[in-house]
């Protein structure tokens, strides 16, 4: 379970983590309740991570310990609750009640268990750059405990570093409606270095609307940081344009007939998602997101998560 070089693991569980996570949950199971998904919806996760992660930092781990609480509505599950639950508690890492959360599965497991729970006929893809965090994604999932469904986790080359994103940009012209996508671009500023990682992005979202009606849906998830007002001025046009920046990104989806839920929030940071379905389920949808993420603000508000300053999660 070592793999130091992922700086990425010290992220298990902020507050990104846990809107980010409800959002993924909410739309598998919205999706696999309708056609076509309902016959087997192909998840393809971009940045797959390690599966599971070990809270060292203690005012995290006594934060998360409010996932131990019941919810306050019997009626609506905390997906994110049931979905860490079903996971951890498996292999042995569901605490007592009275315990911190030393625990976090991040989202390769939780989509995986939800998709074997709601939709037994889907499959993952999963897509890691660094091997060694890659070959503990593999040794969880082989866990017979989870009892999962078959995955794939991509490539079988143990000692080779692998470019999800390029990969995703080769094969998106091969994939159809029943594929969700999911990637993680991180931020993508508006200072030249940054270009050919916009020029990419610019390129996936092309390969998408190439293929009109037929095109997978995917969710795109950014993290702004403390810098936002950058983010913000470039989509509200307060800022000249960057080529493939997020105003354009945003544009070249609208021209191309596609229409988007945005989901903003700042705890900690500031993150953003863009969720892109057919247009038939956008407002569904859109209820639906906002309803989980309700329901989390206020469990977590309700259990003593800390300072949530701006509590609020924004749904347009």
């Amino acid at each position: 379970m070592e793999d130091p070089v992922n700086t990425e693991n010290r992220n298990a569980g902020n507050g990104g983590d846990l809107v980010k996570h409800t959002l993924y949950l909410a739309t598998i199971r919205f999706l696999v309740g309708r056609k076509p998904w309902s016959d087997g919806l192909f998840l393809r996760e971009c940045h797959a991570g390690r599966g599971m992660y070990r809270i060292s930092d203690q005012t995290r781990r006594s934060r998360l310990a409010c996932l131990h609480s019941d919810p306050a509505s019997a009626g609506h599950p905390l997906l994110l609750q049931s979905a860490q639950r079903g996971v951890l508690r498996p292999l042995g890492c569901w605490p007592a009640a009275d315990q911190p959360m030393e625990w976090y599965a991040g989202s390769a497991l939780l989509n995986a268990y939800t998709l074997s729970d709601a939709s037994p006929a889907s499959t993952v893809d999963l897509y890691e750059w660094l091997p060694e965090t890659r070959r503990i994604l593999r040794s969880v999932l082989a866990d017979l405990r989870l009892n999962l469904p078959v995955n794939t986790v991509l490539p079988e080359e143990q000692d080779q570093e692998f470019d999800g994103e390029d990969y995703i940009l080769r094969s998106v012209d091969g994939w159809g409606v029943q594929d969700l996508i999911l990637l993680d671009p991180f931020a993508m500023w508006r200072q030249p270095g940054d270009q050919a990682k916009r020029d990419r992005y610019g390129a996936i979202i092309d390969g998408l609307i190439a293929r009109g009606g037929e095109a997978p849906s995917f969710i795109l998830f950014w993290t702004w940081g403390r810098h936002f007002p950058a983010a913000d001025a470039d989509l509200d046009g307060t800022a000249e344009p960057v080529r493939n920046g997020y105003s354009d990104l945003r544009g070249k989806l609208h021209k191309g007939g596609f229409q988007l839920v945005i989901v903003k929030w700042r705890w900690e940071l500031q993150f953003a998602m863009w969720v892109v379905v057919p247009e038939a389920h956008v407002t569904d949808l859109r209820e639906d997101i906002d309803l989980h993420c309700r329901l989390l603000t206020d469990h977590l508000t309700r259990n003593g998560y800390g300072d949530l300053s701006h509590p609020d999660v924004e749904i347009d």
